[in-house]
């Protein structure tokens, strides 16, 4: 009975348009993320400490007043840091760890204007991205989220603050001056 629901669990995708696109994106399996974990942590720590200090406390209020999770925040908005957070991987790592997060069997594209879907691969990803790598870092940010969003909400809550949290992660050298 749990395979079931573990199985219905992982073919649940979330939605995500990105530069015309719709992406599919599947949970990537338990022990696959896990052993992503360290390169998304390092990628991660630079990523949370720079939008965390543009959150302020660790979150900010929506326009309703609700309070507002780091991961949720809006990809426009997180943009300038994710691009800076992969600046901070040497090239091999981050080209590694963009082939694992996204050409995983994890990802499914229906291109603008095609009525099929097809599983991202290195040709794909070249056809869609080519001249267009930062929508590559968004759709990688997406897969991160959905993958490890519920790391930086359970992190938060116990340490205080995500600021607080992360900023203890991230080496002094790379902490943001404020």
């Amino acid at each position: 009975m749990n395979e079931a629901r573990n199985i219905v669990k992982m073919m649940q995708p979330t939605e995500q348009k990105i530069g015309g696109n719709t992406f599919y994106i599947y949970p990537l399996p338990a022990f696959t993320a896990a052993n992503l974990s360290a390169d998304v942590i390092s990628l991660l720590a630079p990523l949370v400490g720079g939008i965390a200090g543009a959150l302020g406390s660790g979150s900010q209020g929506d326009a309703m007043g609700e309070s507002k999770g780091l991961m949720d925040m809006d990809v426009s908005e997180a943009a300038p840091h994710i691009a800076g957070a992969f600046s901070s991987l040497s090239a091999d790592k981050t080209e590694r760890l963009l082939r694992n997060l996204l050409m995983n069997n994890n990802v499914v594209v229906k291109q603008e204007g095609s009525p099929d879907v097809d599983y991202l691969t290195e040709d794909k990803c070249n056809e869609i991205f080519c001249r267009n790598v930062q929508n590559m870092f968004i759709l990688a940010f997406y897969v991160i989220r959905e993958n490890y969003g519920d790391f930086f909400e359970r992190l938060g809550s116990r340490s205080g603050s995500v600021k607080t949290a992360v900023m203890g992660l991230v080496s002094p050298g790379m902490a943001p001056l404020t």
